[in-house]
């Protein structure tokens, strides 16, 4: 199993955030061709692909994968955070053309800078294929983490 670091254009730069105080979700997706991977190999089983960064202080909305060309034989895709929850948003996406199946409940704040990342969760190397991973990012870091939020600047009692 090896990882690899494919993360393109993100959200590292934080797009959503216009105003102070106003945050707005916004879509980041990342467009991966397998057969260039690897010296133009490809991928191996349980191997690791890095392909959005997540800023800290991120909360990824949902996130998906769109298969645009089949991968080699029955390869199954994940979706998720490596060392948290691997298929939080996709689990065992089939190696068919079209859009994985979303999950209902999938959310995740990163609290530190992470990676969204795809896991080749099956027993079968692909030499071949192309992938679109896209996920909806929000910026939640605090707009005014000052004293003046305190307990003790809003104790109203006597």
């Amino acid at each position: 199993m090896a990882t690899y670091d494919v993360t393109g254009p993100g959200g590292v730069n934080r797009p959503g955030r216009y105003n102070p105080g106003v945050r707005i979700p916004y879509l980041v997706e990342n467009t991966i061709d397998i057969s260039a991977i690897n010296g133009d190999a490809g991928t191996a089983a349980d191997d690791v692909l890095q392909v959005i960064d997540l800023p800290a202080e991120t909360l990824v909305m949902e996130a998906g994968i769109e298969v645009i060309t089949a991968l080699s034989g029955s390869v199954k895709l994940d979706l998720g955070i490596t060392g948290g929850d691997v298929d939080i948003y996709a689990d065992n996406t089939a190696n068919t053309t079209g859009y994985s199946t979303l999950t209902a409940t999938a959310r995740h704040v990163a609290a530190t800078a992470d990676t969204l990342d795809v896991l080749e969760a099956s027993s079968t190397a692909s030499s071949v294929g192309k992938i679109r991973v896209w996920a909806v990012l929000c910026d939640v870091s605090g707009v005014d983490e000052t004293d003046r939020q305190s307990d003790a600047q809003h104790d109203t009692g006597s």
